[in-house]
């Protein structure tokens, strides 16, 4: 996995903001909280040179340069101290590993931003200030860097620091500054003030248009990203897909056939067997069987990778299914002193999906608890009806299974030992069950403790007649 890979992985397991945040957030926090430092830099010179300009070539009088140069000075301070935290965090597998402090000093940051803005507004000119528009270009810079949560809040804190200049103003608890030449305070046709209208709104519109199409150049490069990802992706199940049906095709007749000589041999049909004939014979006989069972399982995998499963799926009698499992398995239950039975309600409304799998499904499920439970253990098959989902539940009374090996439990080949003597699988069991479940929009899941046996279930949806009938229609039009 590539360090971009690592650090993105990362930044999913640790932006706090739910769906609000994107997945790559904390990955280009670093690089914008270094952009933006340096642009800080850029504002402060601007200040203090503004200042000067405004007073020796424009003519503005009135204007507190030694205050505005005060601002410059500490503002540039305190930039000092960002710029210097968050550029070892520029790349993103870097600020993967700082989310927090990248994600506090974004904070600080902007409200330092608003502050200087506020004080900057106050000395030009205060509730008739040309920079007032510039809280604008501040709430778009806390939306790029931070949550939309966060964005908001700190949006809301500028602007109480706006009333709470505007309001002192008006009240008189604060001193109202007005430079000639800022603000009206004269004639109305001062060019001064026409000069330095154009001259601002200038500038907030190049920065605005900057910060706008350096957004919208990004979300393009991801959107590019993500279709040759999407693509790669196509491309790799696929590949899959033919994978598993060459395999199915493949050994299905090598192993059948093997299959049959292994039969003929155990029956004698060429002879009388020898004791240890016979062993190596049923040893051989029990590995084939497990490599069948291999097979069966990437069949249904093979399967699961349709495409169109979704427009094969009808309205299913569950309740014959079990029925029809639980008969079936009972005598290889009994072989084990094991108690299988099914609990059913009186009246169990169809589910929508596809028969075949839905019973691969259950079998799954059943020879799982038949093989790991225990000698003498009870099997129940319950089916409960919960609003417009039905859950189908196959509980023991067995070792149960401890938590921490219940994590990965449902992954492709992953096998869990579960007490001495029970048989290997395949490990594709379980994936098989959370496959088929997922493709008939349903969820599989656990109930297990050590000592306490175990609840293996999936949730399926109740056929609806009506929404059927209505995707039929949609798919035919």
């Amino acid at each position: 996995m590539s360090p971009e890979n690592r650090a993105l992985a990362a930044s999913s397991s640790t932006s706090g903001d739910g769906g609000d945040a994107l997945l790559s957030h904390s990955l280009l926090l670093g690089e914008h909280l270094f952009f933006f430092s340096r642009l800080r830099f850029l504002a402060a010179a601007g200040i203090l040179t503004g200042g000067l300009f405004a007073i020796n070539v424009v003519g503005i009088e009135g204007l507190n340069l030694g205050a505005l140069a005060g601002t410059a000075v500490f503002l540039a301070l305190c930039n000092l101290a960002v710029y210097f935290t968050v550029r070892p965090y520029r790349r993103p597998e870097r600020a993967a590993t700082a989310t927090c402090l990248l994600i506090w000093t974004a904070s600080a940051t902007i409200l330092l931003d608003y502050l200087v803005l506020t004080f900057t507004i106050w000395q030009v000119g205060g509730s008739q200030s040309p920079f007032l528009a510039f809280y604008v270009l501040h709430a778009i810079f806390a939306s790029v860097m931070l949550s939309r949560r966060a964005a908001f809040a700190h949006a809301s804190a500028g602007y109480l620091m706006l009333a709470a200049l505007v309001l002192g103003e008006w009240f008189g608890w604060l001193p109202r500054h007005r430079p000639l030449g800022a603000v009206f305070g004269g004639p109305e046709d001062d060019f001064r003030v026409v000069w330095t209208l154009l001259f601002l709104y200038g500038l907030l519109t190049a920065a605005t248009t900057y910060l706008a199409t350096g957004i919208a150049a990004r979300l393009r490069e991801s959107e590019r990203r993500l279709r040759e990802a999407v693509l790669s992706l196509e491309r790799l199940a696929d590949l899959r897909r033919a994978f598993l049906h060459v395999v199915v095709h493949d050994l299905r007749s090598p192993l059948g056939a093997v299959t049959t000589l292994l039969d003929n041999l155990s029956s004698e049909l060429g002879g009388p067997l020898a004791a240890q004939q016979r062993q190596w014979v049923e040893r051989a006989d029990h590995r084939l069987r497990g490599a069948l069972e291999l097979l069966r399982g990437l069949q249904v995998l093979a399967d699961l990778e349709t495409e169109s499963l979704a427009n094969l799926m009808v309205s299913v009698d569950l309740d014959a299914i079990v029925r029809e499992v639980v008969e079936e398995y009972a005598d290889l239950a009994q072989q084990r002193r094991q108690s299988l039975t099914a609990d059913l309600p009186e009246s169990l409304p169809p589910v929508r999906g596809i028969a075949r799998l839905l019973r691969e499904a259950l079998v799954n499920y059943v020879t799982n608890a038949i093989k790991y439970s225990g000698d003498g253990r009870t099997i129940v098959v319950r089916v409960r009806v919960q609003d417009d989902s039905v859950r189908v539940e196959v509980q023991d009374d067995g070792p149960g299974i401890s938590i921490d090996k219940q994590t990965h439990l449902f992954q492709e080949f992953v096998r869990v030992s579960r007490g001495k003597g029970a048989e290997a699988g395949t490990g594709l069991g379980l994936s098989i069950v959370r496959r088929i479940a997922e493709a008939h929009g349903g969820q599989v899941g656990l109930e297990s403790a050590p000592g306490q046996g175990s609840c293996f279930f999936l949730t399926l949806p109740i056929f609806n007649s009506e929404e059927e009938h209505a995707r039929t229609a949609g798919a035919t039009s």
